[in-house]
């Protein structure tokens, strides 16, 4: 490892860029020792790139997981792409100081500089090979969840959480039939799919809404039930308040 592994330029007047001080503004010192941590954490990973696991990036931080996805996702400082991200400032710093670096090697120092270039390019070809690694796992990714396969059953619970007025599992099979009976297509399931809740094929039910609505409230009566007689409320007085509580809950989940 080279002895400027570690090493990549700051401004010193960093502070003063318009992003950096909506920063300060919003989360003070902190957030601008914690994003300058992050750009160090960059700087280690070949081709200057990261994946957004907040909760790991949290703990090798040793700080909240709120303020990192924050940080990354808030100002502008980094870009972010399908489970990625990385800061152009950083990449384009660490070119230029590349860039000086073949430059220098390149000059005829005496010295060990053979070495030192052998090395160097080393340590390119494995970056490359991290970064084409790392681009093959992105395309297969954005492939995968484009795929009929990737509608899992965690997808479309998430369907059904935003699509209350009908039953997602059940278009789900009814919109395979489809493709199976006219061959159909396409280059994203997902999407197709997301249209087809919302196409006159669709139908529309109650079922989920009413479901959703008897489980929040048997949880409002047992969560109210429980606080008053912990107070040791009347009977009448536990009943009074479960159904004010069913009633609020209820007008919550009714469109």
């Amino acid at each position: 490892m080279g002895k400027d592994a570690y090493y990549f330029s700051h401004d010193s007047n960093a502070q003063n860029d318009p992003k950096i001080i909506k920063l300060l503004f919003n989360h003070g010192w902190e957030g601008y020792g914690i994003y300058w941590a992050i750009i160090e954490k960059l700087r280690n990973e070949p081709n200057y790139i990261m994946e957004t696991n907040y909760d790991m990036l949290s703990y090798a931080l040793r700080c909240g997981t709120d303020i990192i996805k924050s940080i990354i996702e808030g100002f502008d400082l980094f870009e972010i792409d399908d489970g990625f991200f990385y800061s152009i400032s950083l990449k384009n710093r660490m070119e230029k100081m590349n860039n000086i670096r073949d430059i220098r090697a390149k000059s005829g120092r005496k010295g060990g500089k053979s070495q030192a270039k052998a090395k160097q390019n080393t340590s390119k070809t494995q970056a490359l090979k991290e970064s084409k690694r790392k681009e093959i796992k992105l395309n297969k990714s954005k492939i995968y969840n484009k795929s009929l396969e990737s509608i899992d059953k965690i997808y479309l619970d998430e369907l059904q959480n935003s699509n209350l007025d009908v039953n997602v599992e059940k278009q789900f099979e009814l919109f395979r039939d489809y493709l199976d009976a006219n061959g159909k297509t396409y280059k994203d399931y997902r999407a197709g799919f997301r249209t087809w809740l919302k196409s006159p094929y669709c139908e529309k039910t109650t079922e989920i809404r009413d479901k959703r609505n008897k489980e929040v409230e048997m949880k409002a009566r047992v969560v109210k039930r429980q606080r008053l007689e912990k107070n040791s409320a009347s009977p009448e007085e536990i009943r009074a308040e479960v159904d004010k509580a069913i009633g609020k809950i209820s007008r919550k989940y009714t469109v």
